[in-house]
Formats: structure tokens, C-alpha cells, sequence
């Protein structure tokens, strides 16, 4: 409620019956009357109290850097060509003469559309992106032409768009969500922006949606998590038409986070109605740091058998692809720039040569480099990395043991000469004057950590 005015000090005039000002009736003790404005002055002030605010003018698209004229041509090329075929997940044909759809976690900054240019700028085959923010539950809907852009971009090549078909997309979705939640008004929450997320999928015709199962916070079982993504799966698909929902793996093994062991993937899809609009992509960071090995052709040949006989080749649907600053079995989420961590090249080298990844979105979520890098049309880690997994493709075995040292050397120093690595080192603290002697106290019951039940949250695709 607004402040009532101040009393006056001054005794108002008295007004006649009629509220109407034109029957105003001055005192008797006129004062001289106010010199007019001149025209010119009172013209203009009439001006200015009458103008209308100016519209907003629009966003400059594409925004400065993304102009697609400048583009590099797409890596990969010529295409790996592979000797077999196998069933997998992909939701277009498995064309084995096209590159594989190795891409970039891109941001959307400036619109959906510009994460097309993005891919296109770092050379990419396929992409990621946010629809909206991930750390909000609710953002402003779509206008039309932001809709419209990226259905011109979305175009092939041939009819003036950047190419990328559904099958090389796959949309992250947001971090609150947390479908495995048995607080009634929290699950209701997380499904609303679930449901949003996946509806403007489909309005930009986008295919596949994949997103973090989530934690059951200690409150229930696994098993009655499972029930609870399952129910959000079976009532998003009856209420968004056509998008395929996309489960991640998860990095926290032993903990209350769902999708971390691949029995987790399995319990959560036996219960969805339409398998037909369910997959799984699986974190390589992840899987990593939940005790999947990767590292060797061996290890990587036992934890694939493995995912396809837990769960199935036909519901890989996609690949994050991460290296890992932690060893195998951590169950911390760390990314590294590909071949400069714990999984090695080896590991890339073998999953970049298997045709199980023919047709299906490779997408990585490694450090992009300094700050405000991707969102300013910076993709040069990411148009190197994407160089460097088609290059060890296509080295044969018999080269490989040669090369691959020198392959790692070259491209660490490419990787520091963009992205420093950052100072581990501290410097000694000035020693402090020796207090005065104390009674010594009780020792204190050493305190358990807080165990986190989220994974780390990537920007853009650093999980840092």
C-alpha cells in the first residue's frame, strides 16, 4: 500500500455541488496568474509526456563469429570404412560410408539455431544441446521464428541448411530433474520441466532427449526408483508425441544414484511400456568411474559384451564421450580432454573402430578450454579433439604401437598451448608465532562426509 500523502498546511478551496473541475470556483484573493510557456516549450513537453517507448530491436542473428561461410568442411572424411555391422540403437539407417556422428556438447546462447552453427564451426557430425537453461524449472517459451531458424538450419546441405539430420542430435536435459524423488510435489516438479524439455524437442523436431535418471536421496529402494522413472517415461511419452527418451549412465557407484551399474539401465527400461521410444548413452567418463575398464581392447571388448547382455545393444542410443582424471572404479565424475587421462587413447581409439557406434550420436563433454570459450564461438579444443578421434581411427593396428606415444605428445601440447593446466601446486603458508601451551583437549569423533547425490554439473561440456 502506497505512503499517504502529507496534510497541507493551506486551507482548500471550497468546490461547488458538481464534481465537474470546469465549475471550480476560485477564493476571493486571486493570485497573478503564471506566465504561459511558449509554444515551442509547451509543444514540446506535450511531446515528450505522449512519446511511445521505442521497440526492442532484434537479436542480430546469426550472432558475430557463428556465419557459417566461414565454416571449416567436416571432419571424418574420408569415412572409416568398417567390416561388419552391428544392431544398435540409431534411429536413421547405419550407413557405415558416412563419418561416424562424433560431435560437441554446444552451447545454445543466442538461440537453439546457433548450436547448429557451433557444431558446423568445430567441424562437427553431430551435436548436443541444451533446449532451455538446465538450472531453471521453468523458461519463456519458444517465440515462432526461434522455432523457424532452426528449422531452416536443420535443413540438409542441399536446401540451404547446415545438414545435421535427428539421428545427430541428441538434447541434454536439465540438472533439477529428478525423476527418482518419492516427494510427491518434487516428482510433480521435476516431471513439469521434464515434459517441458522433451515438448520443445518436438517442436523443433528433434528426436532424442537424454537426461540423469536421478537419486533416491537414501529414501527408498532402487527398485521402487526404478518405478518412479518408469512413470515419468510412460506418462511423458503419452504426453509428448514421438521423442525417444534417453537414460545416461551414471558415475556414483554405490550410492543412491540410479543408471551407475548397468543391472540400474536394465530395471528402469523393463518397465517402460513403449520400448520402442526408450535408450540408453553411456557416459565413457561414467562407466569409467563406476569400474567399467576401457582401457585396453580386451577391457573395452568385456564391458561392452557385458552392457549387451545386462541390457542390449539395440537400446544404445548414444556416447558421451570423456576422458577421466580419476582411475577406474573412483565413482567421481571428473572429465579430461580425450587421451590426457585415465582411459587413454587406447580406449577412444577402440570405440571410435567399433561398429556398434555406426549411426548414433558421439558427443563429448570434455573442458572446452578458458571461460566464456564455447558461448563465444571458441571451439578450437573441441575442432582438435574432433580431428584427433577420426586420426586414430584410422591408423591400423599394426602402426598404432608406433604412433600412439607421439600422437598423445603432440596433442597434450596442442591442448596446454590453448588451456593451460591449472596450478596444483600451493604455496607455504608464512609460519605462525608458537601459541601458548594448552590443556589438551578430547579428541573429536572424526565427522562422515556428506555423500553428494548429484552428478558434477557440466557448462557447455565441462564437468568441472
Amino acid at each position: 500500500m502506497p505512503p499517504r500523502r502529507a496534510a497541507s498546511t493551506k486551507t482548500a478551496p471550497k468546490r461547488d455541488r458538481s464534481s465537474s473541475l470546469s465549475d471550480y470556483s476560485e477564493p476571493e484573493s486571486k493570485p497573478e496568474p503564471k506566465k504561459r510557456a511558449p509554444p515551442k516549450a509547451k509543444a514540446k513537453a506535450t511531446a515528450t509526456t505522449t512519446a511511445k517507448p521505442k521497440a526492442a530491436k532484434a537479436a542480430k542473428f546469426p550472432p558475430p563469429g557463428l556465419d557459417a561461410a566461414s565454416h571449416p568442411a567436416r571432419s571424418g572424411l574420408p569415412a572409416f570404412q568398417f567390416t561388419e555391422t552391428k544392431e544398435n540403437g540409431a534411429i536413421g539407417p547405419r550407413d557405415p560410408s558416412l563419418p561416424l556422428f562424433v560431435g560437441a556438447h554446444v552451447s545454445m546462447a543466442g538461440g537453439p539455431a546457433t548450436a547448429l552453427l557451433r557444431a558446423s564451426k568445430a567441424g562437427a557430425n553431430g551435436l548436443a544441446l541444451f533446449v532451455k537453461s538446465q538450472r531453471k524449472w521453468a523458461s519463456k517459451d519458444y517465440e515462432p521464428e526461434v522455432i523457424e531458424q532452426w528449422k531452416e538450419l536443420a535443413k540438409s546441405k542441399d536446401d540451404g541448411g547446415m545438414g545435421y539430420n535427428p539421428e545427430s542430435i541428441l538434447v541434454h536435459g536439465g540438472y533439477l530433474i529428478n525423476l527418482s524423488n518419492n516427494d510427491e510435489t518434487k516428482w510433480n516438479q521435476s516431471y513439469e520441466c521434464f515434459r517441458d524439455d522433451i515438448h520443445r524437442c518436438h517442436q523443433l523436431g528433434i528426436k532424442l532427449y537424454n537426461w540423469h535418471p536421478g537419486s533416491t536421496l537414501g529414501n527408498i529402494s532402487k527398485e521402487e526408483g526404478y518405478k518412479l522413472v518408469a512413470k515419468g517415461i510412460n506418462k511423458v511419452h503419452k504426453d509428448v508425441p514421438e521423442v525417444i527418451t534417453v537414460i545416461e549412465n551414471m558415475a556414483n557407484a554405490g550410492s543412491n544414484i540410479l543408471g551407475t551399474a548397468f543391472a540400474d539401465l536394465k530395471g528402469m527400461i523393463d518397465l517402460v511400456e513403449d520400448k520402442s521410444r526408450v535408450r540408453v548413452c553411456l557416459d565413457t567418463c561414467h562407466t569409467f568411474a563406476a569400474g567399467y575398464d576401457l582401457r585396453t581392447p580386451e577391457a573395452y571388448a568385456a564391458t561392452m559384451k557385458e552392457f549387451d547382455e545386462v541390457v542390449g545393444n539395440k537400446y544404445l542410443g548414444g556416447i558421451h564421450l570423456n576422458d577421466s582424471k580419476t582411475d577406474l572404479g573412483s565413482n567421481k565424475d571428473l572429465h579430461e580432454n580425450i587421451g590426457l587421462g585415465q582411459i587413454g587413447l587406447d580406449g577412444f581409439r577402440q570405440l571410435m573402430r567399433d561398429p556398434l557406434m555406426v549411426g548414433i550420436p558421439i558427443v563429448l563433454e570434455t573442458p572446452s578450454g578458458p571461460a566464456g570459450a564455447v558461448e563465444n564461438g571458441d571451439l578450437e579444443i573441441w575442432a582438435k579433439e574432433i580431428k584427433l578421434l577420426y586420426e586414430i581411427q584410422a591408423i591400423s593396428d599394426d602402426e598404432w604401437e608406433t604412433k600412439k606415444v607421439d600422437i598423445e605428445a603432440r596433442w597434450r601440447k596442442e591442448r596446454d598451448a590453448i588451456s593451460p593446466p591449472k596450478e596444483t601446486t600451493k604455496k607455504a603458508a608464512p609460519a605462525k608465532k608458537a601459541a601458548p601451551a594448552k590443556k589438551a583437549a578430547a579428541p573429536k569423533k572424526a565427522s562422515k562426509k556428506k555423500v553428494v547425490e548429484s552428478e558434477s554439473e557440466m557448462s557447455d561440456g565441462d564437468s568441472e
